[in-house]
């Protein structure tokens, strides 16, 4: 018992100060970090698209075709780009893709990335597709790739 009135109080302090001041520096460091992060994923989120979910429709005499995208960016007065899960969806078919220059004059729409076409019985998986005369004819571009089932 002798032994522990020996301590000197103010060495307890000083060291309980030093502790303290640690602790605290830590869960500040560790909230500017999770703060800093959360800034940094805001800013990520905003994008440089010009419309944010574009939506469109195909349409011609047997169909109405359905196209829309997380972003669209405007070429010029009749083209748009449009960007990331660009969905083309009909009472017949979907298309999805990933880049697509739609054409609102002509309404026909063309892609150089890989597409996946899906009906009833068939899927299509190609390096690209061109629709054109009002979405009445589809053309896959490059490598394709055709299941049909029974």
């Amino acid at each position: 018992m002798n032994s522990l009135l020996l301590i000197n109080r103010k060495l307890i302090l000083y060291f309980s100060a030093i502790l303290f001041t640690f602790f605290l520096f830590f869960f500040f460091f560790k909230y500017f970090l999770t703060f800093e992060r959360d800034n940094k994923l805001e800013i990520n989120l905003i994008s440089n698209a010009d419309v944010s979910e574009p939506k469109f429709s195909i349409n011609n005499s047997n169909q109405k075709i359905f196209v829309t995208a997380q972003e669209g960016n405007f070429l010029d007065n009749e083209n748009i780009l449009l960007n990331k899960k660009v969905l083309f969806e009909s009472n017949k078919f979907t298309i999805e893709t990933e880049k697509v220059i739609f054409n609102r004059k002509n309404q026909s729409a063309e892609s150089k990335s890989i597409s996946v076409f899906k009906s009833d019985k068939t899927r299509i998986s190609s390096e690209g597709f061109n629709i054109y005369d009002k979405g009445n004819k589809i053309i896959f571009l490059g490598y394709s790739k055709v299941v049909l089932k029974w």
